[in-house]
């Protein structure tokens, strides 16, 4: 099984789509693409191959043919056959997993990333449908933004896809649940004074071990992540409110108004003060 592995931070490129509706005696013709095709079956089936490996598609079944890769139908469909088809372009140099099993221990260490299966069966069987009837609509306008709606659009629905795929293994382990757990207690007691000794105590970890595994898994240290909530909730009430500066740093769970200055910077790369004259300023001009 080849399983294609994609950013979340960008777009895919769409380039057309459609669906295909034929009574019988369908045959898919023999193509090398330079682009990516998702074809999911509505009703009916598909015989159709990639890398020499013969595949009949059934209703909620799917297939992404890869780029710069043969596909042809190696037999032809006897009855009704409808499905949604889809042609677009990664962003990046494709990354391919060649494995048999589904690579749930390196989608699970890669969140900035999503895998999507060569083929596979949905069980949840309205989702893909409903996104790929938006797809087909939007391909539909003539309006100046319709072209940036299909990427976005287009790449929701292949998240969709690789999501439910994903759900049908296995969840992680307890120790990456765990770190899910912490970053959300943070997340609901920022104000108050938090230290990794007391997070450890709360969720029955050795300090240390938990430091250390915390940066292994999420590549960043506990208290940067502290801080990072913590300037985030700042940046929204500089721009929102009329606290002073003092009444943020407490707000946000800075002891020190000095020290909230100086976190600040350090993720800002300006102070707090500039944070809120440049906002405004900027709010001044565009309106």
């Amino acid at each position: 099984m080849h399983y294609l592995k994609l950013p979340c931070s960008q777009p895919l490129t769409f380039l057309s789509c459609g669906q295909l509706v034929k009574n019988k005696n369908f045959l898919h013709p023999k193509r090398l693409l330079d682009s990516f095709v998702l074809i999911y079956v509505l009703k009916g089936s598909l015989n159709i191959s990639q890398y020499n490996i013969r595949r009949t598609l059934g209703p909620n079944q799917f297939i992404l043919l890869h780029a710069s890769t043969e596909h042809f139908g190696w037999q032809e469909s006897p009855e009704y056959l409808h499905y949604y088809w889809v042609h677009f372009h990664i962003p990046t140099e494709p990354v391919y997993i060649i494995q048999k099993p589904y690579p749930i221990q390196i989608n699970q260490a890669s969140p900035a990333y999503y895998i999507l299966p060569e083929t596979g069966t949905l069980i949840h069987q309205k989702r893909v449908p409903v996104l790929f009837s938006q797809l087909l609509d939007i391909s539909m306008r003539q309006q100046p933004a319709s072209q940036y709606l299909l990427h976005y659009s287009l790449t929701a629905l292949l998240l969709e896809l690789a999501g439910e795929f994903s759900s049908h293994y296995p969840a992680p382990k307890e120790e990456s649940l765990h770190i899910y757990r912490i970053q959300d207690w943070i997340r609901h007691n920022f104000q108050q004074t938090i230290t990794v000794a007391q997070i450890a105590e709360i969720f029955h970890y050795n300090p240390d071990y938990l430091s250390s595994s915390y940066k292994k898994l999420t590549g960043t240290t506990l208290t940067r992540y502290i801080n990072s909530v913590r300037i985030q909730s700042a940046k929204n009430l500089l721009t929102t409110t009329d606290f002073t500066l003092k009444e943020i740093a407490f707000y946000c769970g800075f002891s020190d108004e000095k020290y909230f200055f100086k976190v600040f910077k350090q993720f800002e790369d300006i102070t707090p003060s500039e944070f809120k004259g440049a906002f405004f300023k900027k709010k001044e001009v565009s309106q």
